[in-house]
């Protein structure tokens, strides 16, 4: 639009103060443009008075309308009305807060603001492109079924840090929804059908697993997960069988195990699935990584490069890791807590169903899938006192790296001793000691993520048995209503073989019933079939 629009510069008129109105008018261009915008520099509008006495243009030509380099802490409702032929608007650097969304308009790029809110009329709104870039955002507004023509959705470099798909499930006509460079540390396993959209974007974020399981996105063509602190996917390789019209994928810059991305890298070339983006120069070599096909990952734990640096450099750096490390154990025991209550609720879900169907035949089922329920809660409660012990490991861990920081610390301050050999021998050893225990720490963490991983596909073999015992019981019923059936029949024939005796015991006044007996009985439906 901006290659075929002239851009108008705001000429703002004063009034004189007398009638307290400030009015804004676009100068007409020498050649008549076929689509104008109205370009507004420097308008404050900080309170609801000067949004009142404000005037803007009100020209059917002027449908796409930019405001840059002013402060509007609130773009409120007055303030909408106030543009009613607007359809494109575009406001950069405005400081806006709260921003409401006029339901006339089309395409809205809000970017560089500090929007914390976005309010909009509970009524059909006409926007079809929503930008809401560098922003405050702390969670996804909530759009509900408002918005049914939205196309182009992006939350890119916000301060989100958990949200569930489910929140843009009302948008039914989206086809690019783009959450970027946020702070999520998790996506919410909810079911959400989003028919029309094709590219999904949550790159650049501190995401440590994804679970694709509900996600009913039939027309997904790129998804791009890099930039995260990947190590696998829950499911396995199923995550990506279940997008048919998948044709690009971003997964570098990640922590994959080599295994997993052995076996997903497999499924991609059978399926054709091109990788649309590359590892950083060097990364493998500098975090001593393995690299399959340009993509790093991680065979087995790997051991810090030796370094001749000064105590307090060490000191630091073995903080650091320290702190990531804990960061990445609260990510996997809120990904494992997330995964678990959904677990259990499902399994509780299904318990109950079955056990208002099972009777009769199927009670013996009943009785082995209930073990096996119990089997399968008992083993998640010793996932989670392992889980509780691993914790308790780690608190005294980090107790004891900051006694021995404490203690490097206090030597450091020390004048150094005569004898600097015994200094240095002293040094490098407790340095070792810091490594191993890093070291230790990482192992611990990327085997309980295998393990997790390994849960799941226990929980996913109990719902292929539970589906056979489904199996079971209907089988079991139909057999139970022919044997009803036969049973009906049966007495009928029963029935009727009493009457006929009955009515040749009694005495007949006139030869015509008694020659009705002697008839021949015509046989049933039923003795003609069998005949």
């Amino acid at each position: 639009m901006a290659c075929m629009s002239w851009l108008l510069v705001l000429v703002a008129i004063v009034v004189p103060a007398a009638f307290g109105l400030t009015s804004y008018r676009c100068d007409e261009p020498d050649t008549p443009a076929i689509k104008s915008t109205c370009l507004l520099k420097g308008v404050h509008l900080t309170s609801g008075e000067a949004v009142a006495n404000a005037s803007f243009p009100n020209d059917e030509r002027y449908v796409a309308l930019t405001m840059v380099d002013g402060w509007i802490p609130e773009f409120s409702r007055l303030l909408a009305l106030k543009l009613p032929t607007v359809q494109e608007l575009t406001v950069r650097g405005m400081g806006i807060e709260r921003f409401y969304v006029g339901p006339t308009l089309e395409q809205l790029m809000a970017s560089n603001n500090t929007i914390r809110a976005v309010e909009f009329a509970h009524e059909p709104h006409r926007l079809r492109t929503l930008r809401l870039e560098h922003n405050q955002l702390t969670g996804v507004p909530q759009f509900g079924r408002w918005f049914n023509e939205l196309r182009y959705l992006s939350l890119d470099d916000n301060r989100l840090e958990r949200v569930s798909l489910d929140a843009f499930a009302g948008l039914e006509q989206l086809q690019s929804l783009s959450l970027a460079r946020n702070a999520l540390i998790a996506v919410d396993q909810q079911p959400v059908l989003l028919p029309h959209l094709k590219h999904l974007s949550l790159a650049a974020n501190h995401l440590l697993t994804v679970n694709t399981t509900g996600w009913e996105m039939p027309s997904l063509v790129s998804l791009d997960l890099s930039g995260n602190d990947l190590y696998l996917l829950l499911d396995g390789t199923k995550q990506f069988a279940r997008f048919g019209a998948l044709q690009e994928l971003a997964y570098t810059g990640n922590d994959w195990n080599c295994e997993w991305l052995s076996e997903t890298q497999q499924t991609l070339r059978q399926r054709s699935i091109k990788t649309i983006d590359h590892e950083r120069a060097g990364r493998c070599d500098r975090e001593q990584m393995m690299t399959l096909h340009g993509v790093c990952c991680y065979e087995h734990v790997h051991n810090e490069p030796e370094e001749d640096t000064t105590l307090d450099a060490l000191v630091r750096k073995r903080w650091e890791q320290l702190n990531a490390l804990r960061g990445r154990y609260e990510l996997v025991q809120f990904a494992y807590e997330l995964v678990r209550d959904a677990d259990l609720t499902r399994i509780a879900d299904r318990s109950h169903e079955l056990r208002t169907r099972l009777a009769g035949p199927v009670a013996d089922g009943e009785a082995t899938i209930g073990n096996e329920l119990g089997r399968l809660r008992l083993a998640l409660a010793n996932a989670t006192a392992h889980l509780e012990r691993m914790e308790e490991r780690i608190e005294r861990t980090v107790l004891d790296l900051n006694q021995t920081i404490a203690e490097l610390v206090e030597r450091a301050a020390r004048p150094k001793p005569t004898l600097d050999a015994v200094h240095q021998q002293t040094f490098r050893a407790t340095v070792e000691h810091l490594e191993r225990l890093v070291d230790r720490l990482k192992e611990r963490l990327q085997a309980y993520v295998y393990a997790m991983d390994k849960r799941e596909r226990g929980l996913r073999q109990l719902g292929e048995l539970i589906g056979q015992r489904e199996e079971q019981l209907r089988a079991a019923k139909k057999e139970l209503r022919a044997i009803e059936d036969d049973i009906g029949e049966k007495e009928a024939r029963v029935y009727q073989a009493y009457g006929v005796i009955e009515d040749s015991l009694m005495p007949y006044p006139d030869p015509e019933p008694y020659g009705r007996l002697r008839a021949p009985p015509q046989p049933s439906g039923y003795q003609r079939q069998r005949g």
